[in-house]
C-alpha cells in the first residue's frame, strides 16, 4: 500500500519512529532548559545526602523524614510535569530547597543545604546525568556493533571494489568494510567506559584523576564529588563513601578542591569521545550513501530509513 506523505509518493513503508525523531524532533520541539534535566538527579543527591546526615547524627531523623516526605512531593509534580522552575530562584537547587522549605518549614527544610555547597551539587548532578548519557551511548553502541557484525558475516563473501580516492584499488568483501566500522566502534564503546573510572567518584568531600578514555571515562569520572562544598570541604563530618554508595559511584574524590576547580573536565572529555563516536558513525554514513547512488549502485536501504522529496517524486533519500 502507498504511504500518504508529502513527499512519500513511491514508499511502500514509513520511516520508523526514531528517525523522524532524529531528522525533525528539534525542529518541532524544542530542548528544555538546561536545569529542568537535573531536577531527578538534584533530588537523587538530595536523598542522599539527608540518608547521609542522619546516620550521621548531623540531622535528626524526624527532620530527615520531612525533608524526603516533601522531595517525594518534588518527585511526582516533575513526573507529572508540574514542578515547574522559577528564574528569579536562579537554579534548581535553589529551586527545590525553596519548595522544601514552604512545604515543610525553615526548621527542616532549611536543613536540606547543611555540609554542602551549590558548588559540589552542581559538579553532583552533572556527573549523574553524563552518566547516563554515558550508558545510553554504549547501550546504543554495543546494539549497533552487534547488528553490524552480523551483517558482516552475512557479507563475508560478497566481493566489491576496494576503493582510494574513490578508484577501483583492490578487491574486498563488503564483509571487511563493514569489519572495519565495527572496531571502529568498539573503540567508542571503551571509551565511554574509561570515562567511568576517572569522573564516577563523589564531588561531595573531593578530586578526579586523569588515567585512560567512555569505558575510560567511567575510569576517569565516576567519582563522587558530593562532600567538596565550595572546594575545601566542611567541618562536617560526612561520610562519602556512605553517599556514594547511595548513587552507584566507584569512590569519593580524594581530593576536594579538584572536583569544583576542574568541574567542567567531564564534560570535556566526553565531548571528545563523543565527537569521536560522531566521527566514526560519519565515515559508515557517507560510505553507505555513496555506495548507494545510483553511479555505485552496490547497497539499498529500506523504505523506512529514507524519506522523499515533495517536488522530486523519483527521489530515494538515506537520510537514516
Amino acid at each position: 500500500m502507498k504511504i500518504e506523505k508529502l513527499w512519500g509518493g513511491r514508499f511502500e513503508e514509513l520511516p520508523s519512529k526514531e528517525m523522524v525523531e532524529f531528522l525533525s524532533g528539534r525542529d518541532v520541539r524544542g530542548i528544555p532548559p538546561c536545569d529542568e534535566r537535573l531536577i531527578r538527579y538534584d533530588l537523587w543527591g538530595d536523598r542522599a545526602h539527608i540518608l547521609m546526615l542522619c546516620r550521621q547524627g548531623i540531622l535528626s531523623k524526624q527532620d530527615g523524614k520531612r525533608i524526603l516526605k516533601g522531595l517525594k512531593e518534588i518527585e511526582k509534580l516533575h513526573q507529572e510535569g508540574r514542578f515547574r522552575l522559577d528564574a528569579s530562584k536562579e537554579d534548581v537547587h535553589s529551586n527545590i530547597e525553596s519548595y522544601l522549605i514552604e512545604r515543610v518549614g525553615i526548621e527542616s527544610g532549611g536543613k536540606v543545604h547543611t555540609g554542602r555547597s551549590r558548588n559540589d551539587q552542581i559538579v553532583l548532578d552533572m556527573r549523574l546525568y553524563l552518566r547516563d548519557q554515558v550508558l545510553e551511548f554504549v547501550e546504543g553502541l554495543i546494539f549497533l556493533i552487534m547488528a553490524v557484525l552480523q551483517k558482516a558475516e552475512e557479507h563475508r563473501s560478497t566481493v566489491m571494489p576496494g576503493y582510494t580516492h574513490h578508484q577501483h584499488a583492490v578487491p574486498t568483501t563488503f564483509g571487511h568494510l563493514l569489519l572495519s566500522f565495527a572496531e571502529a566502534l568498539e573503540r567508542d564503546a571503551r571509551r565511554f567506559t574509561h570515562w567511568f573510572a576517572l569522573f564516577n567518584k563523589n564531588p561531595l568531600g573531593a578530586a578526579a584523576g586523569d588515567a585512560r578514555r567512555f569505558t575510560h571515562w567511567f575510569d576517569l569520572f565516576n567519582k563522587n564529588p558530593l562532600g567538596a562544598a565550595a572546594g575545601y570541604g566542611t567541618s562536617f563530618h560526612l561520610d562519602r563513601q556512605l553517599t556514594s554508595k547511595l548513587m552507584g559511584f566507584d569512590g569519593p574524590t580524594e581530593n576536594v578542591t579538584d572536583p569544583i576547580t576542574q568541574r567542567w573536565e567531564p564534560e570535556a572529555e566526553l565531548a571528545y569521545d563523543a565527537a569521536m563516536m560522531m566521527d566514526h558513525l560519519s565515515t559508515m554514513a557517507q560510505t553507505l550513501i555513496l555506495l548507494s547512488t545510483r553511479e555505485f549502485n552496490m547497497v539499498r536501504l529500506n523504505d523506512r530509513h529514507c524519506t522523499g522529496s515533495s517536488i522530486m517524486p523519483q527521489k530515494r533519500n538515506p537520510c537514516s
